[in-house]
């Protein structure tokens, strides 16, 4: 049950972050102003906040089923990155400050190379 906990944490992973590289593609890649795209992208971001706590969630799960316990690894790193990327966010929507957001997406980027991590260690 855990490693199907963990496959569907990385699919999370790729869905949050999508907004941020399917936008990033397109502009620096593609060059698409299509309006189907625009609208995926929006649908995507409105999904980022509810798969984020999910994520959190889902992701101690994985670890505790994995386990059986709480301890210092990979896992217990990545999913402290991912709180703080939370947290980032949270203060970001409150604060409206772009410092918060600028961090949000390096805390992110931190993330991905986590998640990376720990597949391959």
């Amino acid at each position: 049950m855990y490693k199907v906990l963990g496959i569907t944490n990385v699919i999370l992973v790729i869905i949050i972050t999508s907004p941020f590289w399917l936008r990033f593609l397109n502009k620096h890649v593609f060059h698409n102003n299509s309006a189907p795209l625009k609208k995926l992208i929006r649908f995507l971001r409105k999904l980022h906040k509810p798969l984020g706590a999910l994520l959190a969630l889902s992701g101690i799960t994985h670890g505790y089923l994995a386990l059986g316990t709480i301890r210092l690894h990979t896992g217990s790193v990545l999913w402290t990155m991912i709180l703080i990327t939370a947290l980032l966010g949270v203060l970001f929507y409150i604060k409206k400050k772009a410092v918060f957001f600028k961090w949000h997406r390096r805390a992110a980027f931190a993330v991905v190379l986590l998640v990376l991590v720990h597949l391959f260690s």
